[in-house]
């Protein structure tokens, strides 16, 4: 029934609702991941957890993947392109670097996963279906308005936590390489800065969705969420800065942490229970 010019879909709801099959292997591969962390709390069981991490992820990508609801059109070839980079780097990484180099590749990684939320967070923005819930390429369901503020605050969150994981790993894996002096150098005035960065992020993404701006604004709402990925950035930088060297271990982990957070905000930006449940883990593992 309609409810306040919405449709009510009870226990058909397509926002979390996916196919059955879909449904149990994002089961297993979520209890691969809870599978992980527990072999790795251990050094004789770490590799099978690294063995049930790499299987889970492996599976979930397979299944949205191979679920025409979310993967459809021209939608299969582009993941498909998309991933191989990726997956290349990955390889030769993991073949290439020493295991004295592993704490820089995982800031750098932490980073980039940061970076891949935020850019999410600016793609979303500018969709024209932003408002609809999308189903192998249909508009199956116009999303209500307190839908739009969960997407909405979700993709702020996105971009501010993803910007600030990204310039603050790439400072973090600079002062492990010794490219950046590893001294902590703290800007004047921090707190009052800091307080500042924070209002502007605040009042730009909140007049992102203001007035005359919504999403698919291309005019001064996009100007508002470039203004918010800037300021989040040089937030980032300049927070990590100001850690000295020997802590960048423990900066490190809390990036993670981070990072697992902007993945879970874009989990509930793109009706994800996956990225949801996922990024949730990543982000209390690494406190």
């Amino acid at each position: 029934m309609p409810v306040g010019g919405q449709t009510d879909f009870g226990a058909d709801d397509p926002i979390w609702v996916d196919n059955a099959w879909l449904e149990t292997l994002v089961v297993i591969g979520l209890t691969c991941f809870i599978l992980c962390l527990m072999g790795l709390s251990q050094v004789s069981t770490s590799k099978m957890g690294m063995l049930y991490g790499i299987g889970g992820m492996g599976l979930l990508i397979a299944a949205y993947w191979a679920d025409d609801d979310y993967t459809y059109n021209d939608g299969v070839w582009l993941i498909a392109v998309s991933m191989a980079p990726g997956a290349l780097l990955g390889l030769w990484s993991a073949f290439t670097v020493a295991m004295t180099g592993l704490p820089e590749m995982v800031g750098a990684y932490n980073g980039f996963g940061g970076l891949a939320a935020a850019l999410t967070g600016i793609g979303l923005y500018l969709d024209p279906n932003a408002t609809d819930l999308i189903r192998n390429g249909n508009a199956v369901a116009e999303q209500s308005d307190a839908q739009l503020w969960v997407q909405a605050i979700a993709l702020w969150l996105s971009i501010v936590i993803g910007m600030m994981t990204f310039t603050g790993s790439m400072v973090a894996v600079a002062k492990l390489h010794g490219t950046i002096a590893s001294k902590p150098v703290v800007i004047p005035f921090r707190a009052g800065f800091t307080l500042l960065m924070f209002a502007i992020k605040i009042v730009f993404g909140s007049l992102a969705w203001s007035g005359d701006q919504s999403w698919n604004d291309r005019g001064f709402g996009l100007i508002c969420i470039c203004i918010v990925t800037v300021v989040a950035g040089i937030y980032g930088f300049t927070a990590v800065m100001a850690i000295g060297g020997g802590d960048m271990p423990v900066s490190i982990a809390f990036l993670n942490s981070l990072s697992g957070f902007s993945t879970s905000a874009a989990g509930f930006m793109l009706s994800n229970k996956a990225l949801v449940v996922a990024g949730g883990f990543f982000w209390w593992s690494g406190i």
